[in-house]
């Protein structure tokens, strides 16, 4: 019997449902996989995936680093105590010889000695070095030209020829500026460089460099029991596991504390620190005095002495504390499982089960990826997934519109200050110069002038009464350029004993006028000094900013050409360089 017409009706629309709801969906949802993996190909949304790699390495929460390790800090109590760095070196010397006879297994200095000072000094410092025996020194791999190229900046051979080993201390963020990796090998003068926690490595196991097998994804140390695997990178980097924030990791020592620990220990006092808390202790030595150490953030804390970087490197290698980013087709296997399951959600007829289901395999994989970082140390993209499983979501609920939303983290650089004189320093105020002129050339009416100064014969000041007198010279004048700006002006140390002053609003003869009051007030500022008072004067150059001036090195160019000419003409004068 044939079917009733209303039998062969039924059948069609079935048909149809199934070819408009599932081949759309699958066609979208290809689409939108290909697209992300393009994303994950050329690394789109990298800095976003930095940003939970930094989130996952909060929520791990800290551990307790290597017992072994200890950094004796120079200190902001250290520099108070001593006096300004760099310290002469048979401190350096004395501090060597109280590790050495407290029994410690390593001295490792994360400081470069490139410069020769004081012979004799140098000397004792050299001699501390052999007699220890266990001294390691830093050294940075410099870029020059050709591209790509390094040379070794190394410390002198006085130093280094008695040194037990040496390697690099280069610090290299990724684009956003935090800490997260660090090249374990570079390459320099022809040869492999260490980094320096990996030089006390590789003595330890009685390793060359040159003997360390890089494979795809990781450095082999060949040790017996199977080889010491160290994971990297793409790019050949150590990802750095944190161990916590750096006042509440490690054990610190102020510097001195510990050479005044070994004085009483020597008159047969009681030392403040025990010298035997350092036996078999591996000692970095660093700098973390504000203005002296180099600030790193990192995915803990927004500043981050670059002692703390090595010491932490070494704390990974020591203790096997490693993480591993998973390779492209690792993630492109965990991208297609939630194309599986997403499928499987979207074909709910219940759209807010699709959309509960859709939350919950996202939360899924949040979940399974700081699981894998907090207890294996895993590394599996987040960003990615999460974009997919929405994008495909919103796109097949909404059929062809596709919702993909991509934020740009913004890199805030610190507009920092001069640490001696309090002014902007010239990077900033190029910045500020820069807005300046820019509203300045769309605003004919206004008016804009720079001004230059440099204080005359500083370098005599200096070898005259000191460098201490010299920065008093610079901060009193720093001082007197503040003290004649009004609150729209903008003064900044350029560099040495020179000062740039900008002045929006303020034409040639009104600039030339305030250059004259700072000269003026310069030179009746009189210094006391054990050797006798003295005075100092300053020469300053003004130049107008024209409607042509489009370039701020041209125009400080210009400043920086009256200020020469006034230099010329006898110093302690001011001179106008008018707009060509």
């Amino acid at each position: 019997m044939s079917p009733k017409p209303e039998d062969r009706s039924s059948h069609v629309p079935t048909r149809q449902r199934f070819s408009f709801l599932i081949y759309p969906r699958v066609l979208i949802i290809a689409v939108i996989f290909s697209a992300v993996f393009f994303l994950s190909h050329f690394n789109i949304l990298e800095r976003f995936e930095w940003v939970t790699y930094d989130l996952r390495s909060i929520l791990k929460g800290p551990r307790l680093p290597d017992p072994r390790l200890a950094v004796i800090e120079i200190s902001d109590d250290s520099v108070a105590r001593i006096g300004r760095w760099p310290w002469e070196r048979d401190w350096h010397a004395a501090l060597i010889r109280a590790l050495k006879e407290a029994g410690a297994r390593a001295i490792i200095f994360d400081i470069l000695f490139s410069e020769p000072s004081d012979p004799a000094k140098d000397a004792a410092f050299s001699q501390a070095i052999e007699e220890a025996g266990n001294v390691y020194l830093a050294e940075v791999a410099e870029s020059v030209s050709p591209p790509h190229s390094k040379k070794l900046l190394t410390s002198i051979e006085a130093f280094a020829s008695h040194s037990k080993g040496a390697g690099h201390i280069n610090l290299e963020p990724d684009r956003d500026g935090v800490m997260r990796r660090m090249p374990l090998v570079v390459e320099a003068g022809g040869k492999r460089i260490p980094q320096l926690s990996l030089a006390y490595l590789l003595d330890e196991y009685g390793i060359s460099v040159d003997q360390i097998q890089f494979n795809r994804g990781e450095a082999v140390l060949p040790v017996s029991g199977g080889g010491f695997r160290i994971p990297l990178d793409a790019n050949g980097n150590l990802i750095i596991d944190w161990a916590g924030r750096w006042k509440e990791t490690f054990r610190h020592f102020s510097y001195l504390d510990v050479i005044g620990s070994y004085a009483r220990f020597k008159k047969g006092e009681k030392p403040a620190i025990p010298l035997e808390t350092f036996k078999n202790k591996i000692c970095f030595v660093g700098t973390s005095a504000v203005g002296l150490f180099d600030i790193r953030p990192t995915p803990l804390e927004p500043a981050y002495p670059a002692v703390g970087v090595n010491l932490t490197v070494l704390d990974n290698l020591l203790g096997r504390h490693f993480i591993r980013h998973l390779w492209p087709v690792q993630n492109f296997g965990i991208l297609f499982l939630a194309a599986l399951v997403l499928l499987q959600i979207l074909s709910l007829k219940n759209s807010l089960k699709a959309a509960l289901a859709t939350v919950g395999l996202a939360l899924g994989v949040i979940f399974l990826a700081s699981a894998l970082f907090i207890f294996f140390g895993i590394w599996a993209d987040v960003i990615y997934p999460l974009v997919f499983i929405f994008a495909a979501y919103f796109a097949v609920t909404l059929y062809n519109q596709i919702s993909v939303t991509i934020e740009r983290t913004r890199l805030l650089k610190l507009a920092t200050r001069d640490a001696l004189t309090g002014l902007y320093n010239i990077g900033h105020f190029k910045m500020l110069l820069k807005a300046e002129m820019t509203t300045f050339a769309m605003r004919r009416e206004k008016e804009l002038s720079l001004l230059m100064g440099d204080v005359d014969d500083f370098k005599h000041t200096n070898d005259t009464y000191g460098h201490l007198a010299g920065d008093a010279v610079l901060r009193a004048v720093a001082s007197i350029v503040k003290g004649n700006c009004r609150a729209l002006d903008v003064a900044a140390r350029y560099g040495g004993e020179e000062f740039i002053l900008m002045l929006p609003g303020a034409g040639e003869e009104e600039a030339f006028k305030i250059a004259e009051k700072i000269r003026k007030s310069v030179q009746q500022k009189v210094f006391e000094h054990e050797k006798g008072n003295f005075s100092t004067s300053i020469s300053i150059g003004v130049t107008p900013v024209g409607l042509s001036d489009r370039e701020v090195d041209a125009v400080i160019d210009r400043a920086d050409r009256a200020l020469y000419e006034a230099k010329r003409l006898g110093k302690n004068r001011v001179v106008l360089q008018k707009t060509p």
